[in-house]
């Protein structure tokens, strides 16, 4: 595949976005929550490599949410952000929730079931583990107590041991722009914390696809049996070995198991996306 052209914008509600391939289906990515650290529009020189596996049959949509989130906002929130955009602005599509993004998009797929035509839970459960948490938890009372040097030691040290290529990519951005990111970030991991969508998720419709990573902490086999089990008829497909960057780290095998998904789950070629000249 040449290299994709990628626009970016707003959408309604102000979350910024950036577009990339001309494929026939709209295929709309909800990122994780190293969004919270920098939106689509400041990584576009990146987007090709890490989406442009997709961009040949669809017209795919990174997502950011909404900047300034207020103090207890929920990814039930960010999930009716996303809905007013995707109805306004896009249509309905392809939902792709990654981690953080694949709490909204259960949350899309169970309040907004008309913005959703098939969708993709990655390296996310119906909530996170138990052993994950205390992560995130000690990040949160580091925060409170305005600890910040020991929070962003920790967060290197977590970083550097569950991700290892991806710590460059994380965590010395959000070193860098700590003020800007501040309470956005911290909003969004309580808002991790808080999900459970354990009694929920079985009235998802669309064609679902659960998939992670085998030796994930957050997101342990054990949560993703659990949780496909629940959504009627989903799938479960898991990266061998993989950890919960293996959307990233093992790219070439999820976008594989991501494209087998959606062609057996085919669509027939509707409207084209509305986004034009932006």
């Amino acid at each position: 595949m040449g290299q994709s052209a990628v626009n970016t914008g707003l959408l309604k509600g102000g979350l910024p976005y950036a577009r990339l391939g001309n494929g026939a289906h709209r295929l709309v990515i909800f990122p994780g929550l190293a969004d919270s650290a920098w939106d689509v529009s400041s990584r576009v020189w990146n987007l090709p490599s890490h989406y442009g596996g997709f961009a040949d049959e669809f017209t795919v949509y990174i997502v950011s949410r909404k900047l300034n989130l207020p103090a207890g906002y929920t990814t039930r929130d960010m999930a009716a952000d996303y809905a007013a955009a995707i109805e306004h602005d896009i249509g309905p599509a392809t939902v792709m929730g990654i981690s953080l993004g694949g709490y909204i998009a259960q949350y899309l797929a169970i309040d907004f079931p008309k913005c959703v035509q098939r969708l993709v839970i990655a390296c996310a459960a119906y909530r996170v583990s138990d052993e994950g948490r205390r992560i995130p938890e000690r990040w949160l009372a580091l925060a409170r107590e305005n600890r910040w040097r020991e929070f962003y030691y920790d967060m290197a040290k977590v970083t550097i041991e569950q991700y290892h290529q991806t710590f460059y990519q994380f965590v010395v951005p959000l070193m860098r722009r700590r003020m800007s990111i501040k309470t956005d970030f911290l909003v969004s991991l309580g808002a991790c914390l808080t999900h459970d969508t354990s009694s929920l998720v079985g009235r998802i419709k669309s064609p679902t696809l659960v998939v992670g990573g085998t030796d994930d902490v957050f997101f342990p086999p054990a949560l993703l049996r659990e949780t496909a089990r629940a959504i009627p008829d989903a799938e479960l497909q898991f990266i061998d070995g993989g950890g919960h960057g293996a959307y990233e780290l093992r790219k070439k095998e999820f976008e594989q198991v991501v494209t087998e998904f959606l062609h057996r789950h085919s669509l027939s070629v509707g409207q084209q996306p509305i986004l034009t000249g932006m």
